[in-house]
């Protein structure tokens, strides 16, 4: 074995240029709103592991393994105390801010970048290190429409800013999807599968079990069929006034109230083009409790940008409040850059940002399709 070889993620000059100048220019987005940089710890506890993504044991896997499953790597400290590699960087800010930062006199405003390592499926080929740049409005004022708003105008206004133009970041609530599961029957380990799913946008085993939610609960007037019929639709509804009119249909219309408004909120600010209702977003982390969201650019394999509202993070720390974040992937805003610059396209360039551009819909719809 070459106990020389080199391990883990590296950028030559070329690449590693890009990413600071991506990190630079979200960085003074965030500093010009009042956000206030944070270094989190690299190494956090294994028990931080159970609020991210499942492992490759995916959510039906064996209770024994999925703590671990999650942990790309573990690591035994001298007294004795599993840690790991963190696998995101929102609960590490959380923890630090439920200690040390909340104020009760106004939301208290981070931002903060470094990598996250996440445990990969074998020969899935995605790296288990990955480059974030991302911010965190937390406090007891951090509450409602406006904060929500704030939070996802502030993470397009940081990805124009970069020089990204034909990005579309997808809006769905927590909530939403519990209320539609609740409508559809889905309860216990369907449920947690079901969620699963939506979260690897593994479709196909989507389907398949809300097939079998059906078969299951044929004759079982519990299982409103409307219900079923919206989740089977999930996937396809692909314009706001679709998504609308599957939820009235469905009966359900009024947990997306906030969504609605939020979308009317940014489009007062200029920025509605950016967004969309998106009813088949579910993170894969689970401590979100409220508005969901991913953003997708032609040329970047994953997600953009990710985030959402999650109120009852920090009070795992021992002080609860309400808080709102999002994190950037400078891995993928890097490679949508650079097929911008290959297209020829003027969207990336600085000298072009006064254009108004706006998203093309079917070929982000196109690019989130593969995830």
């Amino acid at each position: 074995m070459d106990n020389l070889l080199l391990s883990g993620r590296y950028y030559l000059p070329t690449d590693a240029l890009i990413r600071r100048s991506i990190e630079s220019s979200l960085a003074r987005t965030f500093e010009t709103r009042g956000y206030k940089e944070i270094v989190p710890p690299m190494l956090v506890g294994l028990g931080m592991a159970q609020l991210g993504p499942d492992g490759p044991h995916g959510a039906g896997g064996p209770d024994q393994h999925r703590e671990s499953a999650r942990a790309s790597f573990v690591v035994l400290s001298r007294d004795g105390n599993l840690l790991t590699l963190r696998s995101d960087l929102t609960a590490p800010v959380a923890a630090l801010a439920a200690r040390h930062l909340l104020s009760p006199d106004e939301p208290t405003r981070l931002y903060y970048s470094g990598s996250v390592f996440r445990a990969q499926k074998p020969g899935s080929g995605k790296p288990e290190e990955r480059r974030q740049v991302g911010a965190e409005l937390i406090g007891q004022t951090a509450t409602g429409r406006q904060t929500d708003s704030e939070i996802l105008a502030m993470a397009a206004e940081g990805l124009i800013n970069i020089g990204l133009r034909d990005f579309c970041i997808g809006l769905n609530d927590a909530r939403l999807l519990a209320t539609i599961l609740d409508a559809a029957g889905a309860q216990g380990d369907m449920r947690r599968q079901i969620q699963s799913a939506l979260a690897s946008r593994d479709y196909v085993q989507y389907r398949e079990l809300v097939s079998s939610l059906e078969d299951a609960g044929a004759g079982d007037l519990a299982r409103d069929a409307r219900g079923i019929d919206l989740l089977k639709r999930l996937p396809d509804l692909h314009t706001g006034p679709e998504a609308l009119n599957a939820l009235q249909v469905a009966g359900v219309y009024e947990a997306a109230d906030d969504l609605v408004g939020i979308l009317g909120t940014l489009e007062d600010r200029g920025l509605g083009r950016y967004f969309s209702l998106d009813l088949a977003i579910t993170r894969e982390f689970h401590y979100y409790t409220g508005v969901v969201f991913e953003g997708y650019a032609p040329g970047a394999g994953n997600a953009v940008i990710g985030g959402g509202r999650y109120d009852d993070l920090l009070a795992r720390f021992g002080n609860s409040a309400p808080a709102a974040g999002f994190a950037v992937d400078v891995d993928s805003v890097a490679s949508a850059l650079e097929a911008l610059e290959a297209s020829g396209t003027p969207e990336g360039s600085v000298q072009r940002w006064n254009r108004q551009l706006g998203p093309n819909p079917d070929l982000c719809q196109a690019v989130r399709s593969r995830h």
